[in-house]
């Protein structure tokens, strides 16, 4: 497929992450651009997304979508219970305390839908 100059294929092909979450929902978990693991989580009234991998062994913080710990106050992984700061990323408790998660920048539009910028 051609696409004009002013339109190239990732334009084409750009869907939102998500076009709702919900505050202490599930994390909308996707793709990035290079095939790593990328997840979006509403919390405190922000949206907020950071690589789905856990500094502590590099495997996934979510189990089926969950990221957030059962008093919605920190996100968790679940292979290993490091917690962390939903708004900066920062290990707070668990075996990589004082790491951090790698964040995404991410917009979010008027109609709730969830974007990665470039």
């Amino acid at each position: 497929m051609t696409f004009p100059p002013s339109l190239s294929r990732d334009t084409a092909d750009r869907r939102p992450i998500s076009t709702h979450l919900a505050e202490g929902g599930l994390a909308a978990t996707f793709t990035m651009p290079d095939g790593t693991p990328a997840f979006a989580v509403r919390w405190s009234g922000g949206v907020y997304g950071y690589l789905n991998q856990c500094p502590h062994a590099g495997g996934p913080l979510d189990f089926e979508g969950q990221v957030l710990e059962s008093s919605g106050r920190f996100l968790m992984c679940a292979r290993h219970g490091a917690i962390f700061e939903p708004d900066t990323g920062k290990c707070v408790g668990g075996p990589c305390r004082g790491a951090r998660l790698t964040p995404l920048a991410l917009r979010e539009d008027a109609d709730g839908s969830v974007w990665l910028t470039d």
